[in-house]
């Protein structure tokens, strides 16, 4: 008689990298009102939280990552009520005539774009660098400014890591492949499946070439000599385990902005805003209440 007490239980079949299409909105991402708006000829996306917050005086702009678009910032929904989150999205497509980074300054600062005349700015990676490029260009405009994982200066980036981030590009078959390894570089272990496949999926909406476009403006990034220009409070979070952008960059910046507060999430990686919530949105909720105006 066959003994099956001891025998061993099969694992089950590893599903394979979730890579989805353009057109699948992941749970906990789906939740977001997106409003188009043509600034400038361009489309941009601007997602908000239902029933969030709609006082101007405590708007928040924030923007996404290289390749991200707004929604990657929807763990930030318990902050809504209190604050009104604007989730900005950078044009798909931007001229030829302007690098992505000259070009997304003139749209945030357009009459069409319909941001109130103050306002606190997130940003995360390239939209970090969007944000210290607009708070040293308008200055009048930004009350506060949020840093995450800070792109100031290419010189303290790891380049490897920032060229690995452009194959959620390749071809499909292949993007099987390279997701997870994409995934580890820019959320960490701790980025649930969820988040790793919002990073995917809008990264597949950009062309290539204007992925690269933008990558162009990391590599020329120069901004830490002029950091000390920066006169508004200023608070950087920054993933102790961050493979694209080290802490030491992040304290590199923090020691070039007078006053700025300077936090670690030692767990967390490039996008601690989708892998750790919860400790985020508590710093980013206490530094806002701290400067309102």
């Amino acid at each position: 008689m066959l003994d099956t007490a001891s025998a061993p239980v099969p694992s089950p079949p590893r599903p394979p990298p979730l890579v989805p299409d353009v057109e699948d909105i992941q749970r906990g991402y789906e939740r977001l009102d997106c409003e188009e708006r043509a600034v400038r000829g361009t489309a941009v996306r601007l997602f908000t939280f239902p029933g969030g917050n709609r006082d101007v005086s405590r708007t928040v702009v924030c923007l996404p990552g290289l390749g991200a678009s707004g929604r990657s910032f929807a763990p930030m929904e318990p902050l809504a009520q209190a604050w009104n989150l604007l989730l900005w999205t950078p044009p798909l497509k931007t001229p030829a005539t302007h690098t992505p980074l000259q070009w997304n300054l003139s749209v945030l600062n357009h009459p069409e774009a319909g941001l109130p005349e103050r306002f606190a700015l997130m940003g995360s990676s390239y939209g970090s660098l969007l944000s210290i490029a607009y708070a040293l260009e308008h200055p009048q405009r930004v009350k506060a400014l949020v840093l995450v994982s800070p792109v100031a200066s290419v010189r303290k980036v790891r380049r490897l890591a920032l060229s690995l981030s452009t194959l959620v590009r390749a071809p499909r078959p292949l993007a099987y492949v390279f997701a997870p390894t994409v995934a580890r570089v820019m959320g960490g272990r701790w980025l649930p499946a969820e988040g790793r496949a919002e990073i995917v999926r809008e990264a597949r909406r950009i062309s290539p070439l204007e992925l690269m476009r933008r990558l162009r403006d990391i590599l020329a990034a120069d901004f830490l000599h002029r950091l000390r220009e920066l006169r508004v409070p200023t608070l950087i979070i920054e993933g102790g385990r961050d493979l694209l952008v080290p802490p030491a960059a992040a304290r590199d910046v923090a020691a070039h902005v007078p006053g700025a507060r300077l936090e670690f999430l030692e767990t967390a990686s490039h996008l601690p805003y989708m892998s750790h919530p919860e400790a985020f949105n508590e710093r980013v909720s206490d530094f806002l209440s701290r400067h309102p105006d």
